[in-house]
């Protein structure tokens, strides 16, 4: 996807509303141009398309070293969701976690063997080991894989090409 950075950071300059960057900057080096410009106020990296925790911690480190915020984006179901609380629980430029409607419908509760908890509107940060869930025994029958996205373009009622 192509992004003019460096209107980006002219908008930035001349308005008083922060600037958050789309979920699909997926490389650091992308994350550091941005940051170098003074492009936007918040990030929002993906755990799952810029490479994991590891990946994604040292694109928070960056933020952080720029007084940039960080809100993880999370649009793949409770395995993702998880990993991004690791990361909020671990870092000091948290903005705010993004909460895809699963987590607020239970739609994909039944996925893991103890759902996300919530206290006083906050989701909470699961203690179990590793990133904090495990999937349930038959997740694989409840949820069978279906491609979330191809090569293929994806057309609205207009025939326009959309994206997803």
């Amino acid at each position: 996807m192509l992004r003019n950075v460096d209107t980006m950071a002219e908008v930035a300059s001349k308005i008083g509303v922060p600037i958050a960057t789309d979920e699909r900057f997926i490389s650091l080096r992308e994350f550091q141009v941005l940051m170098s410009r003074h492009a936007a106020q918040y990030i929002r990296p993906d755990v799952c398309a810029v490479g994991g925790i590891t990946a994604s911690k040292k694109i928070c480190a960056m933020a952080e070293a720029n007084d940039v915020l960080v809100i993880p984006h999370t649009p793949l179901g409770p395995v993702s969701t998880a990993a991004c609380l690791q990361i909020c629980a671990c870092i000091p430029n948290l903005g705010i976690q993004e909460l895809p409607g699963f987590c607020l419908n239970g739609a994909e509760d039944a996925m893991v063997k103890e759902p996300f908890r919530y206290e006083d509107g906050c989701l909470l940060i699961p203690e179990a080991p590793g990133i904090g869930i495990e999937l349930a025994d038959n997740a694989e029958e409840l949820y069978p894989l279906k491609e979330r996205g191809s090569s293929a373009a994806k057309r609205a009622f207009d025939g326009s090409v959309k994206d997803f």
